[in-house]
């Protein structure tokens, strides 16, 4: 089954097209990496699926319903969304991992992930805390369940974000270069949390640097660069691909 299906993507800002033309099908319980130079669009493509940015112009499917689709007028197509009851559905189908955290900083650990649930969700308050315990305990931070933010090394505060995005319950979880803001050591424990979710057929997008990483885990790998997708397929195709910039890419790692 198709979790997301987006079709013929575009974006672009003040003119300059960052996303020229965008199709992709993610699978249940698939993980796809997503590689490339900086500013090949990769991010603008996390924040047009996650629709923290609006596209100019294609079609975005969740589970099937349309969160935004694209039609002609007199000056060419565009996009157009769903109404805001049916995009507020659509929202519970997926979260968000951001590279830098955004945790509430005067919030304390339990309240960050109980929040969404209780004010989003309507979950009630002993589920929402029996849902962030829980995942605490998985996550290896139940210690730290009444620690602020600023109490935590940057790999803990990452693993309180990904607690946070799961305590929603989503079907499908996107990573925005989860280890760009923490050391090498840190990364590791980052990197373990997302591997364990994987091995629990947690349907991942993942934008990342991390080559060894995208190898190890992803059922399929996309190359992206100047706003497009230059190759994909499983990492054996990718890491042994005849395409030059592939290989010179994936060489500088």
């Amino acid at each position: 089954m198709n979790l997301l299906e987006i079709n013929h993507m575009k974006k672009g800002f003040d003119g300059l097209g960052v996303i020229e033309d965008i199709s992709l099908t993610v699978k249940e319980g698939e993980v796809v990496s997503i590689i490339g130079p900086s500013g090949s669009g990769k991010s603008t493509l996390l924040r047009c699926a996650t629709m923290l940015e609006t596209m100019d112009d294609g079609e975005l499917i969740y589970l099937n319903e349309k969160a935004a689709w694209s039609e002609a007028d007199i000056n060419g197509s565009h996009s157009v969304y769903a109404s805001k009851a049916d995009l507020k559905r659509i929202h519970k189908h997926f979260g968000l991992v951001f590279q830098n955290f955004n945790l509430f900083p005067h919030y304390s650990v339990l309240k960050n992930i109980i929040d969404a649930p209780m004010s989003v969700d309507k979950v009630s308050k002993k589920e929402a805390i029996a849902r962030a315990d829980k995942l605490l305990k998985q996550l290896g931070l139940e210690d730290k369940r009444d620690a602020y933010p600023c109490q935590l090394s940057g790999g803990q505060q990452q693993r309180v974000s990904i607690a946070r995005a799961l305590a929603l319950q989503p079907k499908i979880l996107f990573f925005d270069e989860p280890t760009s803001a923490l050391d090498p050591e840190l990364t590791g424990e980052v990197l373990r949390v997302i591997k364990e979710l994987a091995a629990e057929n947690m349907t991942m997008i993942i934008v990342t640097h991390e080559m060894q990483f995208a190898k190890e885990l992803s059922d399929r790998i996309i190359f992206m660069e100047q706003g497009l997708i230059q190759e994909q397929g499983t990492p054996e195709e990718l890491f042994s691909s005849s395409n030059e910039r592939v290989n010179e890419f994936i060489g500088k790692f």
